[in-house]
């Protein structure tokens, strides 16, 4: 899996000339999964998480918690983590939501600048559109899309006492649920630095939406540490 990622990164590294349009909202089916081009403005009862011996950190709501298993996998934290749902023992209902960090470590210059505006063409598509079939059990669970992006996070401090932001690019979709829950809506971001790279994925059910509100745009608050 990691080298398959490793690679279509690569991919769209070589290519680029037509610039990413974003879909009308009616075409992915909701808003929610929408993020927002500006600034994101971060909650004050959100937490920063220092991930993979400090090289990046991102912050996450209250309700969600870091985990060292995924499913019935324990992560090494020197490759990954995954956050879930922080559910308590007077919970009634059963959410789901999952966040799962994958980094990669490689040669100097495998990945683009973390300040670098990534372009997509036909072929670094298609190769995204691999990584989405990765993820699944058939394409035919696609709903909508996949849809593609190219964004910038939050302006960040620097050590050089100025302000920086990290490019990502944003591979988005709607699938059907696999628990009669509704659909679910996954974004799939990658995030790069020159010899290393952060994938993460969020996905939660769509009627679950209220519950993790803004989770998504937790990617604006994404950071590489200098």
């Amino acid at each position: 899996m990691k080298q398959k990622i490793v690679f279509t990164c690569m991919t769209i590294l070589l290519f680029g000339c037509k610039e990413s349009v974003r879909n009308d909202l009616d075409l992915y089916g909701n808003t929610f999964i929408n993020i927002d081009s500006k600034e994101f403005k971060v909650p004050s009862d959100w937490i920063r998480y220092n991930l993979m011996d400090s090289a990046c950190s991102i912050m996450m709501p209250p309700n969600m918690k870091e985990t060292v298993w995924d499913g019935f996998h324990f992560i090494d934290k020197s490759e990954g983590t995954t956050f879930s749902f922080n559910d308590t023992t007077d919970s009634l209902e059963h959410f789901y939501s999952r966040v799962a960090i994958d980094y990669f470590r490689a040669n100097q210059g495998t990945f683009a600048k973390r300040n670098e505006y990534l372009v997509l063409d036909k072929e670094a598509y298609t190769a995204l559109d691999n990584m989405v079939d990765a993820e699944l059990e058939s394409p035919d669970l696609i709903l909508n899309g996949p849809f593609y992006d190219c964004s910038e996070t939050n302006q960040m401090p620097s050590t050089d006492n100025g302000f920086t932001s990290t490019y990502y690019l944003d591979t988005y979709y709607r699938r059907r649920g696999l628990t009669g829950n509704g659909p679910v809506s996954v974004h799939i971001f990658i995030m790069q630095n020159d010899d290393k790279m952060v994938k993460m994925m969020i996905s939660y059910h769509d009627k679950d939406s209220l519950t993790f509100n803004n989770l998504f745009q937790s990617i604006k608050t994404f950071k590489w540490n200098e």
